[in-house]
């Protein structure tokens, strides 16, 4: 916390606006570059929030036309998980594929290849998802999903936003600092002449 106060503390010192008679106006420029940098990084979080806000109205939808166009059926494995053919990465975390059977919701049959634990058997069954048309589906979208999706969201506008600005704002300072040196490589020759006084003939 100290650490941060003195990091302030010389911020304010180095960049306040006052009639130091020792401030280029390099040194103003800059001091007006960060504080428009700043502001402008405060002005993004709205963008943010608005980004956010549209994904999560995206989300809520899918949540809301999800439940009715998907359903919870009851499958049966027809082979072992490893002796599937289409098996991805056995062991994995991702799990295996392996045929399956179960009955859409309007009693008619269906076999089809589902993903499945790596060690499940044949014979055994499984809680798994179906389309309007019966095929197997992915999960419905989660409450969850929608509020990370939305944060994620709103945090990657606003990140973006404030690395582009301070990535010009370095640049900024690139370009006045090399002013600065060659103002002060002027300086120092001018001194070191004076030192030296007028050549003798």
């Amino acid at each position: 916390m100290r650490a941060f106060v003195r990091w302030t503390t010389r911020c304010v010192r180095r960049y306040r606006f006052d009639r130091n008679p020792l401030r280029r106006r390099s040194d103003r420029i800059e001091a007006v570059a960060l504080l428009a940098t700043l502001l402008a990084v405060l002005v993004s979080v709205w963008p943010a929030v608005l980004a956010g806000q549209a994904v999560y109205r995206h989300g809520a939808a899918m949540e809301r036309s999800d439940p009715g166009a998907r359903h919870s059926v009851t499958a049966v494995l027809l082979e072992d998980a490893a002796g599937g053919g289409t098996a991805a990465a056995q062991g994995t975390i991702l799990g295996v594929q392996a045929k399956a059977r179960w009955h859409t919701p309007d009693g008619r049959e269906r076999i089809g290849v589902v993903s499945v634990p790596a060690d499940a058997r044949a014979g055994s069954s499984l809680k798994m998802w179906v389309d309007s048309t019966g095929r197997a589906a992915s999960a419905p979208r989660t409450h969850a999903q929608t509020v990370a999706d939305s944060t994620v969201a709103a945090f990657g506008v606003f990140a973006g936003t404030a690395a582009v600005l301070f990535l010009n704002l370095a640049a900024v300072r690139w370009m006045l600092n090399r002013r600065r040196y060659a103002e002060w490589e002027q300086e120092w020759t001018s001194i070191r002449d004076r030192w030296r006084g007028p050549r003798r003939p």
